[in-house]
C-alpha cells in the first residue's frame, strides 16, 4: 500500500500551484480590464467637460438680433467645423469619426478645439493635457438654426483614441442655444 502512494503529494502541490496560477492571472486580467474601464471614464468625463465648455461659449459669443432678441442665424452658423460625417455607431467599427468640411473660423471655436488636443495658444503640446488622439478630423461641431424656427440646435462631437485602444471612441452631446 505505501508503495502505490509516492508521489501523490508531490502531485497534490503541483495541482494547488496550477489552480493559485490560474486565480492570479484572472486578477491580473480584472486588473488591465479595470484600468482600461477607468481610463475611458476619465475621458468620457473630460470630454464631456471640454463639450460644456463650448457650448457656454457659444452661448456668450452668439451674437442675437437687436430687434428681436434672436439668435442670429448667420452668427450661429460661424460655430460650425467640420460639418461633413458622423462617428461610428459601435466600437467595432474602423475609420471612424471621418469628420471633413469646412473648418471653422471662429475664434471661440479654434481655441476651445486646441485645448480638446492638449495645446496652449500657440499650439504647442501641453503633457497630459487634452484628450488622446484628438485631431481637428475627430472633431465636430454641427449647428442647426433652419429645422425648428427659434430652436438653435448645436451637436458636438469629439473623438479620441488613447495609445492602447484598439477602436475609437466618441462623445456627442445636443444643446440648444437662445
Amino acid at each position: 500500500m505505501r508503495h502505490g502512494q509516492k508521489g501523490v503529494f508531490l502531485l497534490e502541490v503541483l495541482i494547488a500551484i496550477a489552480i493559485f496560477a490560474i486565480g492570479i492571472l484572472a486578477m491580473i486580467s480584472m486588473q488591465a480590464v479595470s484600468i482600461a474601464a477607468q481610463n475611458d471614464s476619465q475621458y468620457r468625463s473630460e470630454a464631456e467637460h471640454l463639450i460644456d465648455q463650448l457650448t457656454s461659449q457659444i452661448r456668450i459669443g452668439v451674437v442675437h438680433d437687436s430687434t428681436s432678441g434672436n439668435v442670429d442665424a448667420t452668427s450661429f452658423a460661424t460655430f460650425a467645423h467640420q460639418p461633413t460625417g458622423t462617428a461610428c455607431a459601435t466600437s467595432a467599427a474602423t475609420n471612424c469619426c471621418p469628420f471633413s468640411g469646412t473648418a471653422s473660423t471662429n475664434a471661440i471655436v479654434t481655441d476651445w478645439i486646441k485645448t480638446v488636443k492638449g495645446q496652449d495658444s500657440g499650439g504647442n503640446a501641453i503633457p497630459g493635457k487634452g484628450l488622446p488622439g484628438a485631431t481637428d478630423a475627430r472633431i465636430q461641431v454641427l449647428t442647426d438654426s433652419a429645422t425648428v424656427a427659434g430652436m438653435n440646435q448645436v451637436r458636438v462631437t469629439l473623438c479620441w483614441q488613447g495609445a492602447n485602444d484598439r477602436t475609437f471612441h466618441s462623445h456627442s452631446v445636443v444643446a440648444y442655444i437662445d
